[in-house]
């Protein structure tokens, strides 16, 4: 592969800026050395010229989009079922690319996208949350690899980010940091936004740079809405400020990833829309992906996997939550579109559109069937052991989309929204993990640079290449030094040519690995090799691995027929240059765990000791005690503000997966929350109220891992409450929730009386105790997606 800042248009560059202006490929520019006159007094001297840091003349704003698991056939861009008009103008006035490709997983697209350079070769063979100390999955981007944000700033732009970050290790996503990880140390001068996975969407964990802004409380807008007001604001204070300053900005909603919520009246749009399931949806797709020549004429639609259940076998129960989870997901998408509309909108009635290059990703991977074959009303609920009967599904239809649930749909809707091509979300062996949808538009003093507006280009584009692109159309080269640090070539190719003359790439090899799914496209053919796991198992089934595949896509779009037997040189060649490719990108050792499993295989000894001072703590989930399976003491150090004092000690998760001590009017109450089903929620109460004289104690005693527990209040010696929990769960939902004293953030626990639960008084000091953990049995193939199973 060529690699960006090696090339003769690089070159060109080059000769041209040295000519006129700065050396750019060493960042930061340095100011030159004073050219005026130094004298005693004032009157004597003469100033020198000013120097301001500037990026080229013309060089053009920039409006980068991801959005999160929204497969090839989702958007009415591409063909799909979901109305996306936003999408959609962009589209009819730029090229759609579709033969473009992410990573098929979170955390490594979003690297691969933002540094230019492969995934593995940035630290992120795999998700954020599942650092090793492998130099290709440490998830800490090297100072080698500047991304794409900070050479902007360092050449004159302004830069900004919006949305989701999940390239920040749990370890460092609390107020000690560190914080070079965060969007402010990769470039970014403004974010607001999540860090993290996944983030409910009516109560998010908000960060503005590295602070965690307040909950906003109910009633507020949803995320989506949110997020576009603090886009446009930026927008209008940096063009205030710097009117003559281009900027970057990165648009990355983290909506469409579970849970699925939606306002109601959104939802309401589409009720009835996927009553004929996922097998018929996906012949729907297809004819209408081909009527708009979104794909070839010559595509196949391939079959269903056998893992994926057939929609006509499910009950009439099972089929109307399908169904009804559809159109929350569908909800979810459309109203981000309209978000995002508000935001194009506004750059085009400022004028800030007059030069822009809008790149849009749609989707950092495929969509995503880590919820297994039935779905979920409780995005973690499989890895925490939940059932969901019919009875308890059939009861929530109407509640779905809403702040009482965290769901995810059934994997064949995650297999309609990758039509044609196989598989899902994880599945780099396989193009429906990998094959996203893409736009570019560069309006130049408001004229279209696409040649042929609204048309389809086949040619094959990757991540990598975005970073690229976006230097060549600001007329930068690719750096040589940022900070001191010589840097790495860039992996990616620029597209911006395709904008007016779309041409086959045939002169590229690109790999693909997560989870020791192995892909590898090289000239227009396609190498493949899966292990069998599912996205909603953890380790692989027993038996052999899957035998090595081959396929032309040239003439082969969807990926439909291995022609391996009849190509075996080819089949050779392509092995060989795989591995070569891997071990030049930083792939091995291979690890086929996910989830929970590769979590436990890469997790430093866990501490039993924990002390926390004052109210006000907030440790994320990941960083906070690890309670999974392990009994444990709390002991509180409190002073209420008096006998009818309430407010939350100390709080854990959410509502979804979560439990919480707190006071209500002086009287100590534990509830245990296992999901939102009443069965799965015990609360013990205190009769007597506790004045702080005495340590406010709670015990917690379990015999391992998703199985029942003894509870027990105590102040000081004397016990004040009792009870038992059927099942503790492994992980607290979602992933942006915390360990928080005297106050519960995100999702609250449990309904606090009266609806708050800022605590009355002092938290002087915590103490958190764990037993030693109980021996773990391997983690069951059939267990859950797991840890980081959604993202």
């Amino acid at each position: 592969m060529t690699r960006f800042g090696k090339s003769a248009l690089a070159g060109v560059a080059l000769i041209a800026l040295s000519a006129n202006g700065p050396d750019r490929t060493v960042l930061p520019i340095p100011a030159p050395a004073f050219d005026g006159k130094i004298a005693e007094n004032e009157a004597d001297a003469t100033p020198g010229t000013p120097f301001r840091l500037a990026a080229p003349s013309d060089a053009p704003n920039v409006f980068l989009f991801m959005s999160d698991d929204v497969g090839l056939a989702m958007a009415s861009t591409f063909g799909g079922p979901v109305p996306t008009p936003n999408l959609d103008r962009i589209a009819q006035a730029g090229v759609r690319y579709n033969q473009f490709h992410t990573t098929g997983i979170c955390s490594p697209s979003r690297a691969a996208l933002l540094t230019g350079r492969n995934h593995h070769d940035v630290g992120f063979g795999h998700l954020a949350d599942l650092p090793s100390t492998f130099p290709g999955y440490t998830a800490e981007i090297p100072r080698e690899t500047a991304p794409l944000a900070e050479v902007l700033k360092l050449n004159g732009y302004n830069t900004a980010m919006f949305g989701k970050t999940h390239n920040v290790r749990h370890a460092d996503a609390s107020v000690a940091g560190p914080f070079d990880q965060w969007p402010t140390g990769q470039g970014f001068e403004y974010f607001w936004g999540i860090v993290g996975g996944d983030s409910d969407q009516y109560e998010p964990a908000i960060f503005r740079g590295t602070t965690r802004l307040d909950d906003v409380g109910p009633g507020a807008p949803m995320m989506d809405a949110r997020m576009a007001s603090e886009a446009i604001d930026w927008v209008h204070n940096q063009q205030a400020a710097a009117p003559d300053k281009p900027f970057f900005m990165y648009y990355a909603p983290g909506s469409t990833h579970a849970p699925h919520q939606a306002p109601p009246e959104w939802i309401a749009r589409f009720k009835g829309r996927f009553d004929m399931g996922w097998d018929e949806m996906r012949k729907l797709s297809f004819a209408r992906m081909k009527q708009q020549g979104v794909i070839p004429a010559s595509a196949e639609l391939t079959e269903r996997p056998e893992q994926i259940t057939a929609w006509d076998s499910l009950s009439p129960a099972r089929k109307a939550f399908a169904a009804r989870s559809m159109e929350v997901a569908a909800a979810m998408l459309a109203y981000q579109d309209a978000q995002l509309g508000r935001v194009l909108d506004e750059l085009e009635r400022t004028g800030e559109g007059r030069n822009l290059l809008t790149i849009l990703v749609i989707g950092d991977n495929g969509a995503s069937a880590e919820s297994g074959n039935e779905g979920t009303l409780n995005e973690l609920g499989k890895i925490n052991g939940l059932q969901e009967d019919e009875a308890w599904l059939t009861a929530n239809l109407d509640r779905m989309g809403g702040p009482l649930t965290y769901e995810a749909y059934p994997a064949g809707w995650a297999w309609a929204m990758n039509t044609p091509l196989r598989w899902t979300k994880q599945y780099t062996s396989m193009l429906g993990g990998i094959r996203n949808g893409m736009i570019m538009r560069w309006s130049d003093k408001g004229e279209q640079r696409a040649a042929a507006p609204g048309s389809v280009c086949p040619r094959f584009g990757h991540l990598v290449d975005i970073a690229p692109t976006v230097l060549e159309a600001a007329g930068l080269p690719a750096p040589e030094t940022v900070n001191g640090i010589a840097q790495r070539a860039m992996d990616g190719k620029s597209l911006l040519s395709s904008l007016s003359r779309c041409e086959a790439d045939h002169e590229r090899t690109q790999y693909f690995e997560m989870g020791g799914k192995i892909g590898l496209w090289h000239d227009g053919w396609f190498l493949s090799k899966d292990d069998g796991r599912t996205p909603w198992m953890m380790v692989p089934p027993p038996g052999e691995p899957h035998a090595w595949e081959l396929y032309n896509l040239d003439e082969d779009y969807s990926q439909a027929h291995d022609v391996s037997a009849q190509n075996p040189d080819r089949l050779k060649s392509m092995i060989a240059l795989w591995q070569e490719e891997a071990r030049r990108n930083q792939v091995f050792p291979l690890d086929h765990r996910f989830g929970f499993a590769r979590a436990m295989g890469h997790r430093p000894p866990a501490k039993s000791e924990f002390e926390y001072w004052g109210k006000g703590v907030s440790v994320p989930a990941q960083s906070a005690p690890m309670f999974a399976g392990r009994s444990f003491t709390l002991t509180a150090d409190i002073a209420p503000t008096g006998a009818q004092a309430s407010g939350v000690v100390v709080g854990y998760g959410s509502r979804f997966a979560g439990w919480s001590l707190y006071l209500d009017k002086g009287h100590p109450v534990f509830t245990y929350a296992a999901s939102t089903n009443p069965a799965d929620i015990v609360t013990i109460r205190s009769s007597k109220r506790v004045t702080g004289d005495a340590p406010l104690v709670l015990r917690l005693e379990t015999p391992g891992p998703r199985q029942g527990a003894t509870l027990a209040i105590r102040s000081g010696e004397e016990t004040l409450a009792t009870g038992e929990v059927a099942r503790t769960f492994l992980m607290p939902a979602g992933l942006g929730e915390t360990l928080d004293l005297g106050r519960d953030l995100g999702v609250d626990v449990t309904d606090y009386p009266g609806g708050k639960d800022a605590f009355e008084g002092e938290i002087r000091h915590v103490a958190i105790t764990l037993d030693p953990p109980p021996v773990r049995a391997r983690p069951q193939t059939n267990s859950g997606a797991g840890t980081e199973g959604h993202q």
